[in-house]
């Protein structure tokens, strides 16, 4: 008996310990999420290019925002024509993602933290703005794709800073 008990409580301590370790399919979750999310949103930011930032979204994907909800559609219409006003006016843009919370597995995720967006002008002055963000994804045929953006509170340069990287 007494061995049983040994050997339940071994098996409970290994069972509880590997549960608490990040899988190796979740740590090759996260950088196809890197790669294939947030790595392209910061791509398309740089090039301008709209088109290659919707791809990121799922075709039903919604913005939240403090305003309410939108269809993702309609924010990149809206992004898109800041895109081309900021390149005619030779403009550049900017944007970088921290991480305060990453779930994910081989098929669903979602991502909680702050990006900085920026633009710099023609005299190199640069315009950071701090935002939270929150993020549900899934993985489609083609990848991983984002069906919610949350955007919530902004914050400060501090703040950001004190985020992990």
């Amino acid at each position: 008996m007494m061995i049983a008990f040994s050997l339940r409580s071994v098996s409970l301590v290994l069972a509880l310990a590997a549960a608490a370790l990040p899988s190796t399919a979740a740590a090759q979750s996260s950088a196809d999420i890197d790669r294939q999310v947030w790595q392209a949103v910061a791509k398309s930011v740089v090039d301008h290019d709209i088109v290659a930032m919707g791809r990121v979204y799922h075709p039903a994907a919604v913005l939240v925002s403090q305003k309410g909800t939108t269809p993702i559609a309609d924010a990149l219409v809206r992004w898109g024509r800041d895109m081309v006003t900021a390149r005619a006016n030779g403009d550049r843009a900017y944007v970088e993602f921290r991480f305060t919370m990453r779930q994910d597995d081989a098929t669903t995720a979602f991502e909680a933290g702050a990006f900085r967006y920026g633009t710099i002008d023609k005299a190199g002055v640069s315009t950071p703005g701090y935002v939270r963000f929150e993020a549900l994804l899934v993985k489609t045929g083609t990848g991983w794709q984002m069906v919610m953006e949350r955007q919530l509170e902004a914050i400060t340069e501090a703040e950001w800073n004190a985020l992990p990287r």
